[in-house]
């Protein structure tokens, strides 16, 4: 056998060598893959989550999720980055399952609420919220919400109500201020609307769209010059309509 055959037959087992040192190497990543736990998994994505690669995130979810279908964090947090993204029916999906796992998680409930009254779903956003208020009768932000969902429907008593609660929970609660300033202004209330508003920017001086609404309340009350100086103030915040 000359040398050339035996060097070309040495390659070959070297190469043989490599293809099965490789498919070992393969099958060992893929064992160890396969030893992830759900816990593995759902920390895999919480640390994706905070690096904003939320896909990820979700897919790393959706590995725990076949691992343990149980699990009430992976569902909560799954459906909390489905949220962000805008895919409010996925993330209804998610917090359905969080709630089949823990129903008196009134956080999950104040999120699938907040979906639903997005989505234009406003009575089923009602009934989210109040289950979320029957739980944790505290919750001012749910209240705030649930006032949300009723100006969204015209119901504007019944959302002041609301937002007063919020109020009362939460003194120092500039949206639940301001929307209330809203509800009272589409009722032609300029004058409680604008003290709303007055309160709104006492406690976020930066509250452009605050600036801006109280400038055309003040306007529909024809104080042309107060409604000027506010629009002004909402302009240099940054503020355009």
């Amino acid at each position: 056998m000359t040398n050339k055959h035996i060097l070309s037959m040495h390659i070959l087992d070297l190469m043989k060598l490599k293809y099965a040192v490789f498919i070992i190497l393969l099958a060992l990543m893929t064992s160890a893959q396969c030893q992830q736990t759900a816990e593995d998994w759902f920390y895999k994505g919480v640390a994706l989550s905070d690096q904003g690669k939320l896909d990820d995130a979700i897919n790393a979810y959706d590995e725990a999720i076949k691992i343990d279908p149980d699990r009430l964090e992976v569902w909560y947090n799954k459906g909390h980055i489905l949220y962000g993204q805008g895919k409010y029916d996925e993330a209804i999906e998610a917090y359905d399952e969080a709630i089949r796992l823990d129903p008196n998680y009134a956080d999950t409930w104040y999120n699938k609420g907040s979906a639903l009254g997005i989505l234009g779903k406003y009575d089923e956003a009602i009934l989210a919220l109040d289950k979320a208020i029957e739980i944790n009768p505290q919750y001012a932000a749910a209240w705030g919400n649930k006032g949300n969902v009723l100006k969204g429907q015209g119901k504007y008593d019944e959302a002041i109500k609301a937002y007063d609660e919020a109020i009362r929970l939460d003194p120092k609660d500039a949206d639940a201020w301001y929307n209330k300033g809203n509800a009272l202004y589409n009722q032609g209330k300029y004058d409680e609307a604008i003290k709303a508003y007055d309160e709104t920017v006492r406690l976020d001086p930066n509250y452009a769209k605050a600036w801006y609404n109280k400038g055309h309340a003040l306007d529909a009350l024809g104080k042309t010059t107060d409604a000027n100086a506010a629009f002004a103030e909402a302009k240099e915040l940054g503020y355009t309509s």
